[in-house]
Formats: C-alpha cells, structure tokens, sequence
C-alpha cells in the first residue's frame, strides 16, 4: 500500500518507501511543467537526496516530450531506475525512443507486480 497518494490534474503519483509509482490521465501531455510538479513532490516525501525508482505504469494513452529527461538530469536529478509498464505496442516504441534521452538504468515490463519485485530484489543487493 502506498505510504502517499498524490492525485493531480494530469495523473496520480502513488510514493511507497522506494519507488513512485505514475499513473497518467488519458490524454495527457506530460510536459517538463507537470514534471516539476511531481519532483517538489518527490523531494519533500524522499528528501533532497534520496534517489527512489520511478514506475510508470502506462495504463492509459499519454503523451510524453523524452527531450525533457535532459532537462532533468541538467538539473542533477536522479532516480535509481526509470522503469515502465507496458499494455500496448506503441508504449513500448514510445519507451525506445526516450531510451534515447535517459541516462541510466531503464527498465521495462508487462505488469506493475513484476516491476516492484525486481525493486525488491534490487534493493536488497545493494
């Protein structure tokens, strides 16, 4: 159960101890704006320098701008692993091209379950 719901106007962050779970609006056009939205967020539940793994779970059709990943490490930002959820074809083309804009761990699966147990695991080797 998560320790945090956050349910914005473009979609609900859910913060558990390690990871954020995201899950847009249909629609949506998740921008650098809202971004920075859920990174006060993120930064007042973790703290400044905590680094916790971000889940996007694409249960809906949004948009995306990969370009603003380098907005996000421009700025120092991190998270341990950048990880999505896929239900359809076009998610996962749509998550090969921001592949291209993320530096670092990325990670991709077919169901949220799957995704937090490789968290788990992740965790307990570091």
């Amino acid at each position: 159960m998560a320790l945090v719901k956050h349910q914005l106007y473009f979609g609900n962050f859910y913060f558990f101890d390690n990871f954020i779970v995201a899950e847009m609006h249909k629609g949506v056009f998740f921008d650098w704006k809202k971004a920075t939205i859920v990174i006060e967020l993120a930064e007042a539940f973790y703290g400044e320098n905590s680094i916790p793994h971000y889940i996007s779970n694409r249960k809906n059709k949004y948009f995306v701008n990969p370009a603003d990943w380098t907005n996000f490490f421009q700025l120092g930002y991190k998270i341990k692993s950048y990880i999505v959820i896929h239900k359809t074809k076009s998610s996962l083309f749509n998550f090969k091209f921001e592949k291209m804009f993320f530096k670092g761990k990325t990670l991709q699966f077919y169901n949220l379950h799957n995704a937090v147990t490789w968290i788990n695991s992740f965790e307990l080797q570091e």
